[in-house]
């Protein structure tokens, strides 16, 4: 069974990640990925909010750089993709946008707005649009980190039905770290017991009715489960899903370099939970391990 994972930011892996040289850092990914099993994936590429590896435009505009994608989708194009970043306040927004899929490895588009930065105020106001246009435009699907606040997509789902959007991480708001303090940049988007995001899931599977909507299911062993591995309770909440979006709108990640600081989850937990699973068919193991991801990004093999 082929085994695609929808986000990690690879670029992490390496313990001295901030100033190791890309290609030992790219070593490190290739080992890992071998060593768990993992044949593809679509790198999230982040240095911080430093302003390392990326251009500052007149006005406070940032263009990210993408060394390590780069480097990867060179060097081994069927295993690896990317998404990148682009502000909606650059000023050649229609022409980034438009370059992406002519890139190597250039698959997609990510946003995270945020209640810290005024980004999710500016989402409900509708201030996305030009984004969104010139992502349907050119056909570059956009993946969308909303904990909690999934309603705010809405308008632009009925918008924009011929752009594919992919909600993150479930959808429902971010689960408190349980190795040491949640991270600060995650703070507004906490919400505290599992009850409460099983709840909110609701009005996620709600969404569902948008077919240019699909999801994907990550961090879930955080979100959903308060057991140990292999994390049965959280499956009841994953069929939830299936029936809400049908298999082929859910797409598996493990998100791990950030998994494993959250609450110490190696890559292969956040695999084997779906992979061996008594609770999913091999055709359901299937969409969710890789399926999904290619129908949604247009991942030729």
């Amino acid at each position: 069974m082929e085994i695609l994972d929808s986000q990690v930011h690879l670029n992490h892996i390496h313990p001295e990640w901030r100033n190791a040289d890309v290609e030992d850092i790219f070593a490190a990914a290739l080992a890992a990925m071998d060593a768990v099993g993992i044949d593809g994936l679509v790198v999230s590429e982040f240095w911080g909010f430093d302003g390392a590896r990326r251009q500052e435009l007149p006005g406070g505009v940032f263009r990210s750089l993408y060394p390590f994608s780069e480097l990867a989708a060179t060097k081994e194009p069927r295993r690896f993709i990317y998404h990148t970043v682009v502000s909606i306040d650059d000023p050649e927004v229609d022409v980034q946008i438009g370059r992406i899929r002519q890139q190597p490895g250039g698959a997609a588009l990510r946003i995270v707005p945020s209640p810290d930065n005024g980004g999710t105020d500016r989402l409900a106001k509708g201030e996305f649009e030009p984004f969104f246009a010139a992502a349907e435009k050119y056909q570059v699907p956009v993946f969308c980190w909303l904990p909690g606040r999934s309603a705010l997509i809405v308008p632009y789902l009925k918008q924009f039905p011929r752009l594919q959007f992919i909600l993150d991480h479930c959808g429902v708001g971010q689960a408190p770290y349980r190795l040491g303090p949640t991270a600060p940049t995650l703070l507004s988007s906490v919400v505290a017991t599992r009850a409460e995001r099983v709840q909110q899931f609701q009005e996620v599977a709600e969404l569902a009715q948008y077919p240019n909507l699909a999801l994907k299911w990550c961090h879930a062993p955080n979100l959903f489960s308060e057991q140990p591995f292999p994390y049965r309770d959280a499956l009841p909440v994953l069929r939830r899903a299936i029936e809400a979006f049908g298999v082929e709108r859910i797409m598996w990640a493990s998100d791990y370099t950030q998994a494993r600081t959250e609450m110490g989850i190696t890559w292969a937990q956040a695999l084997y939970y779906i992979l061996e699973s008594d609770q999913l068919s091999d055709t359901e193991k299937e969409w969710l391990l890789g399926g999904s991801l290619r129908k949604a990004l247009n991942w030729s093999k």
